[in-house]
């Protein structure tokens, strides 16, 4: 093991920033999530010694104060800066950076006692083979760590360079920033944005029906070298960011599916849009919605719409995490939905190059495209799409969260139509029907008792299935309308109130992607002879009925 000595401007410690909050609130919620730790390998010339990489990370860590720092959770939270002091990097002989990673994560961070950073090297024949740096995500995210590869390049190939430089925005600055009354409007703006996508927008924008047994997760990966070739053209066409265009085939591959014409769901927001955050290095990145109109655009306009909803999202994608868990509790309670709040589309490309196509020709003898499936623990978000790589080969992840209702075929099956998209559109812009041509998908086939309900489509089954087992032993029957109202529940030989009622459907409704709670609850006195008739229902005595919403969000499950 060798110390590694920093000694920086300033040692100092204030509240935390809002990226910080957002994942401190995380941390405590979730503690165990993989991605709760992230981790990054350094490349390394040959002929590296442990002596150079060290003197590298020392630099970094006088530069980047988040590296040094230890951290309390909670609201408000505090982040403390170390001026000064050492940190361990470990040197192994043999092992690979999979290895390094693997033996730093193994034991777990507490971030209030030391910063929650491992340094490793993998020695082999006397010189480094492999350098990694694992940290707690509190200290920052993928750009973050972008940073820190592009500055260890840089140490690394120039000894000269290895010098601490003027000081940088850091964390303790930018929670000033976020204190002053400016920032703190715009703040409140993106919650009122939040509030109003939530609203809006389907709890699960793939809902559809069970096509198998079973409500395991998994993901198919894949790698396409003729995908990125594509994207050259586009980007160099459309004068956009290579993965907005992923973006927009992404939605415009989701509309076709599901047949909304306006996509409307949770991505991750990198909050790096102010010039002085491209060096920046912390945790920036937060939830927010994001909102295309697909309709029947062509897609080089599409590109470009979805490349100014990625900023439109971006101005909004900075709040008090805990007042939007607040807000959310109280509006998916009121409407009676569970959405997941994972990003369905979440980008960890950094693309700063100039595009760089090369001739059309070219794209038909790229290499054979591979996927691969993986089951994955289990998740409450149904569809998540992860762009990985944008350089050599599209690298690529979509998820299902219940491989009974999106499985494994499906999953692989939408990932090709997207690259068939995108190979279509490097040879020219193309309109709506020339989009569908290239997916060449059919919409998601829904049967009689599929509905469509305040912008979500439900499975009046699965609906059924929920009140039944929220409510046992109650006698229960959800009507799909009576007299107007949307999903009608008769309950007898259940709770007592319809604010307990919806707070025990609310309860019961996560991972339940085609159903949501009833509008409305009807407390009878007895079950009737016949349960699957309204009329027969409607001839017992009503004890009580009502929404149960407004006592019952004091009440919803957090």
């Amino acid at each position: 093991m060798v110390r590694l000595r920093f000694e920086g401007h300033r040692s100092g410690a204030g509240p935390l920033t809002a990226g910080q909050r957002n994942i401190a609130k995380w941390l405590l919620d979730v503690p165990h999530a993989p991605a709760a730790v992230l981790d990054h390998a350094f490349a390394v010339p040959p002929g590296t010694t442990v002596r150079d990489v060290a003197d590298c990370f020392e630099v970094l860590l006088c530069r980047h104060e988040g590296l040094r720092s230890t951290y309390q959770l909670g609201d408000p939270g505090v982040q403390h800066v170390l001026a000064s002091g050492t940190l361990p990097l470990r040197v192994h002989s043999g092992p690979d950076a999979a290895r390094l990673v693997a033996l730093c994560r193994a034991e777990p961070f507490d971030p209030a006692a030391a910063p929650p950073v491992r340094f490793a090297v993998a020695v082999s024949d006397g010189h480094v083979s492999a350098a990694v740096v694992v940290c707690s995500h509190i200290v920052a995210d993928f750009q973050a760590l972008a940073v820190l590869d592009a500055e260890f390049a840089e140490l690394i190939r120039d000894p000269a360079a290895r010098v601490p430089g003027e000081p940088r925005p850091q964390p303790l600055d930018r929670a000033v920033l976020e204190a002053r009354p400016a920032r703190r409007r715009r703040m409140e703006t993106a919650l009122r944005h939040w509030e109003r996508a939530l609203r809006e927008a389907p709890a699960h924008p793939y809902a559809g029906p069970r096509t198998g047994p079973g409500g395991g997760s998994g993901a198919c990966g894949i790698s396409s070298t003729a995908a990125a070739m594509a994207l050259e053209h586009v980007a160099a066409r459309t004068g956009t960011s290579r993965p907005a265009i992923v973006l927009a085939a992404f939605c415009a591959l989701l509309s076709r599916r599901t047949g909304d014409a306006t996509c409307s769901f949770v991505t991750l927001s990198a909050n790096r849009f102010e010039s002085d955050l491209l060096r920046y290095v912390g945790t920036l990145a937060q939830s927010t919605f994001l909102t295309v109109e697909v309709g029947d655009s062509g897609f080089d306009a599409l590109v470009r719409r979805c490349f100014g909803a990625v900023l439109q999202a971006g101005l909004h994608g900075a709040y008090d995490v805990y007042r939007q868990h607040e807000h959310s509790i109280r509006i998916t309670a009121d409407r009676g939905v569970a959405p997941s709040f994972e990003p369905v589309f979440n980008s960890v490309v950094m693309d700063t190059r100039a595009p760089a196509p090369r001739p059309l020709r070219e794209i038909g003898r790229a290499a054979a495209t591979e996927t691969q499936w993986v089951d994955l623990p289990a998740t409450d978000v149904l569809l998540r799409f992860d762009l990985g790589s944008v350089d050599g080969a599209l690298v690529a992840r979509l998820r299902s969260g219940d491989t009974g209702r999106v499985g494994p075929a499906e999953v692989t099956a939408l990932l090709l139509a997207l690259e068939r998209l995108l190979v279509a559109a490097a040879a020219g812009d193309l309109d709506h029907a020339g989009i569908v041509a290239a997916l060449a998908l059919p919409p998601i086939e829904r049967p009689a008792g599929w509905l469509r309900v305040d912008r979500c489509w439900v499975d009046l089954a699965e609906v059924q299935r929920l009140v039944d087992d929220a409510l046992a032993p109650a006698a229960c029957r959800v009507f799909a309308s009576v007299d107007g109202a949307p999903l009608v529940a008769y309950v007898a030989g259940g709770p007592g109130t319809v604010e307990e009622a919806h707070r025990r459907c609310l309860a019961a409704l996560p991972g339940r992607h085609a159903a949501m709670t009833p509008g409305r609850y009807v407390l009878c006195g007895q079950s009737p002879v016949d349960p699957c008739s309204l009329a027969d229902w409607r001839a017992v005595p009503v004890l009580c009925e009502g929404t149960g919403r407004a006592a019952a969000l004091a009440l919803s499950p957090t």
